[in-house]
This record gives C-alpha cells, structure tokens and sequence, in this order.
C-alpha cells in the first residue's frame, strides 16, 4: 500500500497527542492502565512474573565472565541503536534490556484479555484504527517494573547487559550505578546519543508512523510506538542540547561510577564532528577525555 502524505500524518499524530492528554482514555491516569485494570487481580503478581520468565527465555547471552554493561542515553529519536551496531558496540555475548519489549507483551496480553476493544476500534484521520503499540502509554507502570526485575536477574547472572533507555531521570544514572557496583561489574560504558530537538522529532515520528503503515499492511500487527512531541521538547527545556547528555555525564562523575574497574562516556553527537568524545576513568582516575 502507499504511504500517506505529511499532512495526514500530522493530523494522526494531533489525534493521538489530544487522546492522550489528562482525561483522555490514553492518558496513564485514565484508569485504563494495566496497574488500574488489574489492581484487584490477585493473578496479577504471578502474571508479571511470567512475563519476567518470558523475557529471560528470549535470549541465552555468553557469559564471558567480563561482566560488561552498556547503558544507552540520548532523547527518543536519536538513533541509539542505530550508534550501537553502526559502531560495533555490542556483540553476541549482551542480552537488550528494552522496556518497550516488555510493552508489547503486557498488551498483548491485556488484549487477550479482552480489554482495549473500544481503543483498537476507534478510527483516526487516516481511516484505520489506533494500533496496539499506540496504546504503550497504559502499561508504562508495569513495563518499568518488570523491566527493573529482569535487570537484577540478569545482573545476578553477571550477564552482560545493553541497559536501553534515554536517562532523562536524573537519578536512574546513580541506581544503575550502584547496582553495577554491588554486582562486581567491571567495565561500563554510556553511550549518549544526541541531535538536535527537530532531528530528534523528525526522526521519531517517522518510525512511528512507519510502523503504523507496517501494521495497516499486515507486516507488523502491533504498529508503530508514539512518542509525543511535548515528551521530546521537554528534554531540550534547558538548551539546544538534552538533559540526557548532562544526566549521562553526572552518572560518568559519580562516586558510585569510580567504585567500578572501568567506566566509559562516548558521547555522539553530529554537530561536533563524527568521531565521538570519549572520556574514561579506571579505578575512579581520569585517564582519557575530560
């Protein structure tokens, strides 16, 4: 099928935007999120754990026993796992830590479970329904803490770990930190990628709406994810570059980071040239970059 011009996109994405603001059925507060529908399930505990045992058969990593982490950082639509496997980054022996994985099991399975029929029906400008993926917003909570469960199993393992995510909680930096530590890590590396606020736009809305005409096409049923544009301006508050890229250096410098063998900042970012600055410490010592 072809694609629809910029002008329906836009007029989609507008709909999505209002549905899921305070009062909408997308909004997380909405009561239609899966931590509301599923509050007096007593099932539900032994659900989430299944989808944890679920994630963990989805790949079988190497255990080198290097005990290495990468932990991803840079707003939504940058290109972060673009970087990851156009710079070589990451081979066979990591396990992907994606929330958004965790997403779209927790939808699938809300589904199936009968609720959403009302959403997935309701059709917008283009003519065809919300996607299951547009609905990411109402399992949100879960996914977080599944996610954060799988994290520790695998940090246990002494697996290495692709910790996917932006950093825009200033605080996530020195948890992962931490926990990288308590687990005897000895070689961590974060990777910000960072592009200008309209880039980063662009390139988000282009992979989802993508993803919407996979899923109108019968390719990929679950559609693509949006990401709201004021979720995305809100990164750049505070200058042309992202609060990711300041979170990403304050997890670099903390007391928590030196109490690990190696800790590596590669910071990507096109406007100041191709090759990436890289900053490393050992043993808590500056020893490259700044």
């Amino acid at each position: 099928m072809s694609v629809a011009g910029e002008p329906l996109r836009e007029e989609v994405s507008r709909q999505l935007v209002h549905l899921g603001q305070h009062g909408q059925p997308l909004h997380p507060g909405s009561g239609r999120s899966t931590l509301d529908l599923y509050a007096d399930d007593r099932r539900r505990d032994r659900t989430l754990q299944e989808v944890i045992e679920w994630y963990l058969d989805l790949a079988e990593p190497d255990r080198d026993g290097h005990c290495a982490a990468i932990i991803s950082a840079g707003p939504p639509g940058a290109g972060k796992s673009t970087a990851l496997r156009e710079r070589h980054l990451v081979d066979t022996s990591y396990r992907y830590l994606d929330a958004d994985i965790v997403k779209d099991e927790l939808l699938r399975r809300a589904i199936a479970d009968g609720h959403y029929a009302d959403l997935l029906s309701t059709t917008l400008a283009d003519a065809h329904p919300i996607a299951p993926r547009e609905l990411a917003a109402l399992v949100h909570a879960e996914s977080t803490e599944v996610i954060d469960d799988v994290r520790e199993v695998c940090l246990q393992r002494r697996e290495n770990v692709v910790i996917e995510g932006t950093l825009q909680w200033g605080p996530l930096g020195d948890i992962l930190m931490a926990q990288l530590s308590e687990h005897d890590y000895t070689d961590v590396r974060i990777v910000d990628v960072e592009v200008p606020a309209s880039i980063a736009h662009e390139q988000a809305v282009r992979r989802w709406w993508e993803g919407r005409i996979r899923g109108i096409s019968g390719q990929d049923r679950m559609g693509g994810r949006f990401t709201p544009p004021a979720a995305i301006a809100r990164l750049y508050e505070q200058g042309s570059v992202s609060r990711c890229a300041a979170h990403a250096r304050a997890a670099f410098e903390s007391s928590l980071a030196a109490a690990i063998t190696q800790v590596t900042l590669i910071h990507i970012d096109q406007r100041l040239g191709a090759e990436p600055l890289v900053s490393r410490r050992v043993d808590g010592k500056l020893v490259e970059g700044r």
